[in-house]
């Protein structure tokens, strides 16, 4: 079996990587938001790639749903009903 190395796609490829073959799918939704947050899918698969690269992670807020503190979070757009989010550099893969 061969092991695909997700940190060396890009682009497109990456960004259909998280949504169809990453193994944590409740995180490939979150992914998923990013082309709406930021209403460009060039400038959404660039932020994917930065943060790979910065093993940072995305993150949906809801307000009312639940308390995400994001003062240390980069704002990247809008969502239906709330925010996507970048979180700091994480110790954790992705």
């Amino acid at each position: 079996m061969v092991t695909l190395d997700y940190k060396q796609l890009e682009g497109e490829a990456l960004f259909y990587y998280y949504l169809l073959d990453h193994p944590d799918k409740e995180y490939a939704s979150v992914i998923a938001l990013l082309p709406y947050a930021v209403s460009d899918p060039d400038k959404a698969y660039e932020l994917l790639a930065q943060a790979v690269r910065e093993n940072r992670k995305f993150i949906a807020v809801y307000p009312g749903i639940e308390e995400v503190d994001t003062s240390r979070m980069d704002f990247i757009g809008g969502i239906i009903d709330g925010g996507l989010f970048l979180s700091e550099a994480l110790e954790i893969d992705h």
